[in-house]
């Protein structure tokens, strides 16, 4: 049970006290709004929450995901519509940043908020960061401490309106955020001020929050580097030490990270156990309340794109420490991806975009996409176990020329015989993306439910095009089955679709339309759902079924843990042949750890390319160790013809990646590839 509902739930019985006045009495100053005490019947003694929040994961508890939208995002009414039709459609739900409101912002949030309501979707609020004043303004002034807690009460009271049991997030990444010192940079300064007088600012704005809206959860956001070992963490214990004698203890914490930052430099290991870290700190040092977790999905500052595995490791390394919650975050500029290896969709050429419209949702759509697929797969228990498939889900294709951006409003009729918006399509903004080129299209909306959108097996579709639309062509729908562990870009299952002509045998749905779209124009389509004749794996990976195959079996075993796993990358200095899976430059080689064994024997599966070979699936213990570290030695006949070893992150199916691809990337950026990996021998 939610937190939330079992606060109504328990005030419905009778068994919450009533809460008292919060400390405060109206006008009285610094006393009152900084107060350290809190009357008992609203927290105990020993500063818990009165909400209790139980620790989240295998206890039973819910999930609770979320998108991040910032101020460009909610205030575009198309892509705010389209953001909250694609979180409602996942149960997601959605931030709205608006990080310093107050109650002349609260005209301009009724908008995204009724928006949120509208699509069944419930909202948090981001807000109280000090950008009108300091800390030290905000303690020692009583009239500017009072005027920014009345915003925020203003602003609280008509959230609480739309969702009446929702979340406040106060603060954002702080110190950075905010006027945390007179010159408003990131500093020591910033850092002491956080340190000093943060206590007393979070402990006055949420009473606030609670005065206003006693059912609503308010939280932290404090910045990674003061959470996370190895950075400042003690600030964070130091905070949430002096909240708790306070009887402020949050009732969650906010967190982000974007693992490209250390991944870079200092390959995965480092970058997993920061997560873990950051997600785990922030449990211990707030009695084991909630938190969620914001990832890294886009194009970071230093120009860093992640890649599929990257997003993985977040996933496993944010969920298998507890974070309640787990979102992507969208950039809203266009940066040219620099750094990052095997990054996924990469930012590329000279498509800088920075409108109102552009953000990863727009410029990078798959990549987003493909984020919340990988985290719908891995709360299913499919996306590292034997099935990656959800059965319930299906992927809609709707294939043409001549999309432009937003120019063509997709509605599907649900259970409850009622129409509603999917979203809008093409997705991509307008620019010279590299995958978004070319006239032919396929536009997808991801996950979509078989139970609510075709519980008959029947689906209907409407399509409404703008009266201001070009002349653009439908040729079919597609409905094919959501598997994360095949998913094809938009680009790709375009290349696909205009290379062979039995596509739609690996679908569940398929409706041939060919029909111009007209401007101003409506067209309804029906696809009538199934079982796919073919496995859509046999599509996306034709050549490597065998491996996959027993990659699935290996992680259909009871207590599959993919971090006690690796992928072994051998580089050969002249071609091996295809007749099996073994081949000429490879055969005879062994692994050397506490002993020594054949790498055919090792591995649960092998595939060759010009070059080398991939070695998939061999438990790390098969390592060799040296100053208590691990290290690859490669041994046997063909030892001579190797000219390089890399013991990478085990990948498995959902990030799979056959030896030709491995072997570019290691032409490619063979720096990289040490960064990334686990141990590695070169000739």
């Amino acid at each position: 049970m939610r937190r939330r509902r079992f606060l109504d739930a328990a005030a419905t019985a009778g068994v919450l006290g009533v809460a008292g006045c919060s400390g405060e009495s109206g006008e009285a100053g610094a006393t009152s709004e900084t107060s350290e005490t809190t009357t008992g019947s609203e927290r105990g003694a020993d500063g818990g929450t009165r909400r209790g929040g139980a620790t989240p994961g295998d206890d039973g508890s819910e999930h609770t995901d979320f998108v991040w939208a910032e101020q460009k995002i909610w205030r575009d009414e198309r892509v705010r519509e389209n953001l909250f039709a694609f979180a409602a459609r996942h149960d997601l739900a959605v931030v709205i940043a608006k990080a310093d409101a107050d109650a002349g912002d609260v005209a301009e949030l009724e908008a995204p908020l009724a928006a949120a309501a509208r699509h069944g979707t419930e909202a948090w609020l981001n807000v109280g960061v000090l950008k009108r004043l300091t800390p030290t303004e905000f303690v020692a002034d009583g009239a500017k401490r009072r005027r920014h807690l009345d915003g925020l009460e203003a602003v609280v009271r008509r959230y609480r309106e739309f969702f009446p049991s929702g979340r406040i997030v106060l603060w954002q990444e702080a110190p950075v955020g905010g006027r945390w010192n007179e010159a408003d940079t990131w500093n020591d300064q910033a850092v002491e001020n956080l340190e000093r007088l943060g206590p007393r600012i979070f402990a006055a704005q949420q009473r606030r929050v609670e005065r206003a809206a006693p059912n609503v959860d308010t939280g932290i956001f404090v910045h990674f580097p003061y959470i996370v070992d190895g950075k400042q963490p003690k600030t964070f214990e130091g905070l949430t030490a002096e909240l708790k004698s306070r009887g402020a203890l949050p009732d969650f914490t906010f967190t982000d990270f974007y693992r490209g930052w250390y991944a870079k430099d200092v390959g995965p290991g480092p970058a997993n156990a920061a997560v873990e870290s950051l997600v785990t700190n922030a449990r211990e040092l707030t009695d084991g309340r909630p938190v969620s977790y914001l990832g890294e999905a886009h194009t970071i500052n230093p120009q860093y794109t992640p890649s599929r595995h990257a997003m993985w490791m977040d996933l496993r390394a944010a969920l298998g420490a507890g974070a309640e919650g787990v979102g992507w975050y969208a950039r809203t500029a266009y940066k040219a991806t620099k750094h990052g290896f095997d990054p996924f969709i990469p930012n590329t050429g000279p498509a800088a975009r920075d409108g109102p419209r552009a953000s990863t949702l727009t410029f990078a759509r798959d990549r987003y996409q493909y984020a919340y697929a990988a985290l719908r797969a891995k709360r299913d228990d499919r996306g590292t176990g034997g099935r990656s498939t959800d059965e319930d889900r299906f992927d809609l294709w709707l294939v043409g020329s001549g999309f432009d951006f937003y120019e063509h409003r997709l509605s599907a009729r649900t259970r409850a015989d009622e129409w509603t918006f999917v979203g809008d399509f093409d997705g991509y903004v307008d620019g010279e993306y590299p995958y978004s080129d070319g006239s032919d299209r396929v536009s997808i909306f991801r996950g979509l439910s078989r139970a609510r959108f075709a519980p008959g097996g029947n689906l209907e579709l409407a399509v409404d095009t703008g009266h201001g639309s070009d002349d653009a062509h439908l040729d079919a729908v597609l409905a094919m089955p959501a598997d994360v562990s095949t998913y094809l870009a938009e680009p790709a299952a375009a290349e696909l679709y205009g290379s062979r002509s039995d596509v739609h045998e690996f679908g569940v749905g398929h409706e041939r339309v060919n029909a111009r779209l007209a401007a101003g124009g409506s067209r309804r389509i029906d696809v009538t759902l199934g079982e796919p004749e073919r496995p859509l794996d046999a599509l996306v990976f034709p050549d490597h079924r065998t491996e996959r195959g027993r990659l699935r079996a290996l992680e259909a075993r009871d207590g599959f843990d993919p971090d006690e796993l690796f992928d072994l990358w051998v580089t050969t200095d002249r071609r091996p042949n295809r007749s099996g899976e073994s081949a000429s430059g490879i055969e005879g080689l062994s692994l050397v750890g506490d002993a020594e064994r054949p790498l055919d024997e090792a591995s649960t599966a092998v595939s060759t390319a010009e070059g080398g070979a991939v070695f998939y699936g061999i438990d790390r213990d098969d390592l060799a160790r040296r100053d208590g570290s691990a290290a690859v030695e490669v041994a046997g006949d063909g030892r001579e013809l190797v000219t390089g070893a890399y013991a990478m992150a085990y990948a498995g199916t959902v990030a799979f990646r056959p030896a030709a691809e491995a072997m570019r990337l290691l032409e490619a950026d063979r720096a990289s590839a040490r960064t990334f990996a686990i141990a590695h021998e070169e000739a």
